[in-house]
């Protein structure tokens, strides 16, 4: 089920109607968008778009640990500078930060090397409810470093979404925190990556998302 709507809202009707998810898998705002002049060099830079601005990276959270069964779990992207706040409010409201993650990018957008570090990586945090049996569904024949390395999206995976992630990346995340026929929820669906991973690896989606562009880029992609 996708739905076009504001999240919180959205939420608050879900929760009405007794829904519960075993997963929140999603990349809300970061709030870092600015002006630039990477498009000059065919890159969109950190201009994402309004939806970039201004954003209340909390108040969803709530709605999210509501709607989250006993045993489930939250994966969340975000900034850097973000991730610990996020984590943190998270933490209060009864959730338990089992690790940080990073999603570390192999064509990652262009800087002047003479004077920074290329940003070649995105956080997110894994958090679960506090006593819970959490899915962990190791990949790895020794251990699961808390790593996920892939390009960013290009080709014909690509859309107009500016901060579109990759299919591999989700469905990475999904086998090792789900398992098939759970339900995942993405309250920050986009361009509806984190929906197409689940119907790829059989799990039950419910994608929201605001901007009525972005919802049909979604709707025409599952």
């Amino acid at each position: 089920m996708i739905i076009n709507g504001e999240c919180v809202a959205e939420m608050d009707k879900l929760i009405s109607d007794g829904v519960k998810v075993d997963a929140i898998i999603t990349d809300p705002p970061y709030n870092i968008a600015r002006e630039n002049n990477f498009h000059t060099m065919n890159r969109s830079g950190l201009e994402f778009g309004e939806w970039d601005k201004d954003f209340d990276l909390f108040s969803w959270i709530d709605k999210g640990v509501d709607m989250l069964n006993k045993d489930g779990c939250m994966f969340i992207f975000n900034d850097w500078k973000n991730i610990g706040n996020i984590a943190r409010y998270a933490e209060n409201l009864g959730m338990d930060i089992k690790d940080c993650f990073r999603w570390e990018k192999l064509n990652p957008m262009p800087r002047n090397r003479d004077r920074r570090y290329i940003t070649d990586f995105e956080m997110a945090v894994w958090l679960v409810k506090k006593k819970s049996k959490w899915v962990f569904n190791r990949q790895d024949d020794k251990f699961e470093r808390p790593k996920f390395t892939s390009a960013l999206v290009s080709g014909k995976e690509k859309t107009a979404h500016t901060t579109q992630k990759p299919i591999s990346l989700m469905e990475n995340i999904i086998k090792i925190h789900t398992n098939e026929d759970q339900l995942i929820l993405d309250p920050f669906m986009g361009s509806g990556t984190t929906g197409i991973a689940c119907k790829n690896l059989n799990r039950k989606f419910i994608g929201i998302e605001l901007d009525k562009d972005y919802f049909n880029i979604a709707k025409n992609r599952i």
